[in-house]
């Protein structure tokens, strides 16, 4: 459970997976798109993972409710399997093009969770 909850550990481990520009680059837009399509599929419900957001950092559990509460608003007018398709395709991509490495959450499921902080962090460039 301690390993599910250290953030650093965490971030640092998925960092391992992302190492290449390129491939950053194409999480930077997949990941949002991929979110927008959960957000738009679950509604409400996404919402969930936002406690845990919070105990792993909460500035960026913070910065994450506001950007889920965006996504909320914004969803509704967008095709699902159009944000679906087009995230996963940026995130494959991003692995098969640049990185040339296996997803992180292909050794940990965990780090589907993950993904969307990470992304947020650096984009805020923040630890």
């Amino acid at each position: 459970m301690q390993r599910f909850l250290n953030w650093p550990a965490l971030r640092d481990d998925y960092a391992r997976y992302h190492t290449t520009a390129g491939n950053r680059v194409c999480h930077i837009i997949g990941i949002p798109l991929i979110m927008l399509a959960v957000v738009r599929w679950v509604g409400p419900a996404a919402a969930v993972v936002l406690p845990l957001y919070l105990v792993w950092h909460p500035g960026l559990g913070i910065a994450m409710g506001l950007v889920v509460a965006g996504m909320a608003a914004v969803a509704p007018q967008l095709p699902v399997w159009a944000a679906l398709v087009l995230g996963w395709i940026f995130q494959l991509a991003g692995h098969s093009l640049y990185e040339r490495k296996s997803p992180a959450f292909a050794d940990n499921l965990i780090h589907i969770l993950v993904g969307p902080m990470w992304i947020l962090k650096e984009l805020l460039r923040c630890k």
